[in-house]
């Protein structure tokens, strides 16, 4: 059966780098959304817990529930609010309709647009968020923004922060009126953490935790997650013989080929056949993938697909989370030490 193995030592490796670099554990917010980027949600989220991770975000009110007894504070991102919000929750507020439509007495953070033009309020709009929070007696905890290009070489991102910081003191002042806690301020992502040196309460690392740096490669993050089929069958190949659909590859020899448990139904990309995609194992992948399977060189009764989803994400032209995140919930997923 395939299975994906996640490496506790080389997780726990990566979120020690990570805590070193920004001073505290309890400043690591880790990204779990869409099932932890294909790692497995409740896995991820019992190591980081053992680890002593206090805070975790993902993206909807179902996937906060599943992972709901492993941390002290769970942020929401994208919940559409319905009037049913959790009291042990903190939900984003991507707009001041939100706020309107949101249960009353629920925690929120506010997301603060700075630049990225997709979701939260405009500075102009952070006024009038803590009037209506105040009227419907919404509990603001803190704020975020989010940083379109801080794996990018450009000025945007000291713009951002720059508009952050406008944004963080008008907040400040606005929770002393009217008489909210002091509130808790998060904006670095990976790649801005890999980047910068200086931090707020608290940065959500996603695809860092995982092993993959967007910035910096002298954090030394090892990637958590190895992919692995186990042969289903084998055959000799004779040469002039082709395999797959379309027979798009052709053997130049005898071979000695193996079909393999993992297909693009597994949520690979599809592979077409065209070109080198090679497998860890060094040898490459033989003719069209299937739904259910793929061919290669007989490489005994199990094989490592990747330890790296750069391999596959750079023969695709794609970027590792788009590898990661499409892999199934029904592939075993186990942990090693």
């Amino acid at each position: 059966m395939s299975e994906i193995i996640i490496s506790k030592q080389a997780y726990f490796h990566n979120l020690t780098q990570i805590t070193n670099k920004v001073g505290s554990k309890d400043k690591v917010f880790v990204v779990l959304k869409d099932n932890a980027y294909g790692h497995g949600a409740v896995i991820m989220a019992g190591l980081a817990s053992k680890f002593g991770i206090k805070t975790a975000v993902v993206r909807t009110h179902k996937e906060a529930k599943e992972i709901s007894k492993f941390f002290e504070n769970i942020i929401i991102l994208s919940h559409i609010p319905n009037g049913s919000e959790n009291k042990n929750f903190i939900y984003a507020i991507n707009s001041l309709k939100a706020l309107n439509l949101i249960k009353p007495k629920t925690k929120v953070h506010l997301a603060i647009d700075t630049l990225m033009h997709r979701n939260g309020l405009s500075l102009d709009e952070i006024s009038k968020a803590f009037k209506i929070a105040k009227k419907r007696n919404i509990k603001i905890l803190g704020a975020y923004t989010h940083y379109r290009s801080s794996d990018e070489m450009s000025g945007e991102f000291v713009i951002q922060k720059e508009n952050f910081a406008k944004a963080k003191a008008q907040i400040t002042d606005l929770c002393k009126i009217y008489g909210f806690k002091k509130p808790v301020f998060h904006s670095h992502n990976s790649a801005a953490t890999e980047r910068d040196s200086e931090f707020d309460d608290g940065v959500r690392v996603g695809i860092a935790q995982f092993g993959y740096a967007q910035f910096d490669e002298s954090l030394n993050l090892k990637p958590v997650l190895s992919l692995w089929a186990d042969k289903i069958s084998d055959r000799i190949l004779k040469k002039g013989e082709s395999v797959g659909y379309g027979g798009v590859f052709s053997a130049p020899k005898d071979m000695k080929i193996a079909c393999y448990d993992l297909g693009y139904g597994d949520g690979l990309l599809r592979y077409n056949g065209i070109g080198e995609l090679n497998l860890d194992g060094g040898v490459k992948m033989l003719g069209k993938m299937s739904m259910d399977s793929f061919s290669c060189e007989d490489m005994g009764d199990r094989i490592c697909v990747f330890e790296d989803a750069k391999t596959f994400a750079e023969f695709f032209g794609t970027i590792s989370y788009d590898i990661l995140v499409k892999l199934k919930p029904n592939i075993k997923r186990t942990i090693k030490d």
